[in-house]
């Protein structure tokens, strides 16, 4: 059984829950590479880097939420055995461990579902 902690870290991000409940229909999920500015940042200086991952501050023509999502999110998962990550390909699928957070992520939808019912019937 998948640590607790670890399937709560994997959806506490909105990013990595919409990835998740994709893959549960939609197996693979392509990953947009990152654009020849948002490269040069990835490969710049790692405690650089990693700063401007954690600040607030743009950078022009910098796709911030891309950059997160090949440097943090997707690594993350992977790590977690959530996903399998062909960076080459650019390709996600699920990993080893994603039927241990199925449950978790149907519940997710289920409550989506009835929210939207909700918000119909008022």
């Amino acid at each position: 059984m998948i640590d607790d902690d670890k399937s709560f870290d994997a959806l506490a991000d909105g990013r990595r829950r919409q990835l998740l409940v994709e893959l549960l229909t939609h197996n693979p999920q392509h990953v947009p590479e990152l654009s020849g500015k948002s490269q040069e940042i990835a490969k710049a200086d790692e405690k650089l880097f990693q700063q401007h991952l954690s600040s607030s501050r743009a950078i022009p023509g910098v796709d911030e939420g891309l950059l997160r999502l090949h440097y943090i999110h997707l690594p993350k998962l992977a790590d977690y055995g959530f996903i399998e990550w062909d960076r080459n390909a650019h390709v996600v699928t699920k990993g080893p461990r994603f039927d241990e957070m199925r449950p978790l992520l149907e519940l997710l939808i289920d409550q989506q579902k009835e929210e939207t019912v909700v918000l119909l019937r008022e």
